[in-house]
C-alpha cells in the first residue's frame, strides 16, 4: 500500500510541475506597449513558449527580427523556428501541413506564399536575424513555431500592423 501512495505522490507532482512549467502562462513576458518597433528580440524556450508573444510594427516599414533559441534541448526534439504568417491563414492548419516538411524548415510548400517571414529551424543557443517588411495592411498577423507539435502547445504570438 505505502508502495502505491508513492507512486501516486510521484505521479501527482510530475503532473503538477508539467501543468506550472510546460503548459503554464509566461507570466507577463508577452509585452506590448503600443509603440511600433523597427528590431525586435523573440525568444523560444523548452517550454515551447515565445517571449514577447506581441509586437507592433508600422506597415511597410522594415523590420530587423532575431530569434534566440534559449532553450537546452537537442534540436531534433526541441528546435524551434518561427514564420510569420498572413492575417488569412489559420495558424493551426498551416503548422499541421508544415509538419511533413523539416527539409523546408516546416514551411510547407503550399502556404510558402502567404508566409511573410520565417526563420530556420534553431537548435539550443543558436539565434537567427531576419529582415522583412511589414505588411501594408494593418491588422493582427500571427506567428507561429512550426516544429511539429509546437503552435498547437502554444508557441505562438501575435505581430500588429499598424498605419
Amino acid at each position: 500500500m505505502k508502495m502505491k501512495r508513492r507512486i501516486q505522490s510521484i505521479l501527482a507532482l510530475g503532473a503538477a510541475a508539467l501543468l506550472l512549467f510546460g503548459c503554464g502562462r509566461d507570466n507577463g513576458t508577452a509585452a506590448d506597449a503600443g509603440e511600433p518597433v523597427t528590431e525586435i528580440t523573440i525568444t523560444g524556450n523548452d517550454r515551447m513558449r515565445f517571449a514577447p508573444t506581441r509586437f507592433t510594427v508600422r506597415a511597410g516599414e522594415t523590420i530587423t527580427l532575431t530569434l534566440d533559441n534559449i532553450g537546452r534541448m537537442p534540436k531534433e526534439s526541441m528546435g524551434h523556428n518561427l514564420a510569420i504568417i498572413d492575417k488569412s491563414l489559420n495558424a493551426n492548419a498551416f503548422a499541421a501541413a508544415s509538419i511533413g516538411y523539416p527539409a523546408e524548415e516546416y514551411i510547407a510548400p503550399e502556404y510558402a506564399d502567404r508566409v511573410i517571414a520565417a526563420t530556420k529551424v534553431l537548435g539550443p543557443g543558436e539565434s537567427e536575424t531576419i529582415t522583412f517588411t511589414a505588411p501594408a495592411e494593418t491588422g493582427e498577423y500571427p506567428f507561429v513555431c512550426s516544429f511539429p507539435g509546437h503552435t498547437q502547445a502554444g508557441m505562438r504570438g501575435i505581430m500588429v500592423v499598424v498605419d
